[in-house]
């Protein structure tokens, strides 16, 4: 990370403290670019709890792990990122995209992942380091209440994936668990395999699943 780039001034820092963002983790900026002056000077705060954009004029958006979904669209080079987009959505439906990437998706599919309003925010660098962090982030937060949800009944929905301790389901098929030997990500989908490397579920776009982490996770504790 440029270590040129100063921290949050008082004005972020007093709304993280609001928040209750936890301790500060990094800071990433917007591209340079002289032919691009959107966003100009803005900054991407990561906090261990969530984190907050800020524009030159004084914009805020503010994203707690909780309580968010994120979507993540990566682009690669021999295996390394080239460029990255992550789609940041509130429980209120307000979502905000930052990174160099693309999210990659249409209106009605940011739609089906419960998008209201959609921001193209910053183009943010260093998605390989602040990219993850979020993910883990939401995962991290997430997961144990996620657990006790699937352990009263409920079903979780994770975009066109829906799950519960006892299945996962996919454009109307179900798979059981003890049927799944394995959950993998390939061409930049996910899926669902049984014991012999089968796929049981057709393959689900990386880039339309919210939390993709946190899917992986539960798959991991739930599958045979």
């Amino acid at each position: 990370m440029d270590e040129q780039i100063p921290g949050p001034d008082g004005r972020v820092t007093a709304l993280a403290e609001r928040e209750r963002l936890g301790r500060w983790r990094m800071v990433a900026a917007n591209r340079k670019n002289r032919l691009r002056r959107s966003w100009g000077e803005a900054r991407l705060h990561l906090y261990e709890e969530g984190l907050i954009v800020t524009d030159p004029e004084s914009g805020e958006w503010v994203y707690r792990w909780e309580s968010t979904s994120v979507l993540q669209n990566l682009s690669t080079i021999n295996g390394a990122i080239r460029d990255a987009a992550y789609t940041l959505i509130g429980p209120d439906g307000a979502a905000l995209t930052v990174g160099r990437g693309i999210h990659g998706l249409f209106k009605r599919e940011l739609a089906a992942v419960g998008v209201t309003s959609h921001t193209r925010g910053p183009w943010v660098v260093f998605e390989g380091q602040w990219g993850p962090e979020i993910q883990q982030g939401v995962l991290r937060t997430q997961l144990s209440t996620s657990l006790e949800r699937l352990a009263r009944g409920e079903t979780l929905v994770f975009g066109r994936i829906s799950l519960d301790r006892n299945s996962v389901s996919f454009k109307r098929k179900t798979a059981d668990w003890a049927q799944i030997g394995g959950v993998s990500i390939s061409d930049a989908l996910v899926w669902f395999n049984d014991a012999r490397g089968r796929s049981l579920l057709t393959g689900v776009s990386v880039s339309q699943v919210p939390n993709l982490y946190l899917l992986l996770a539960l798959a991991e504790r739930l599958r045979g």
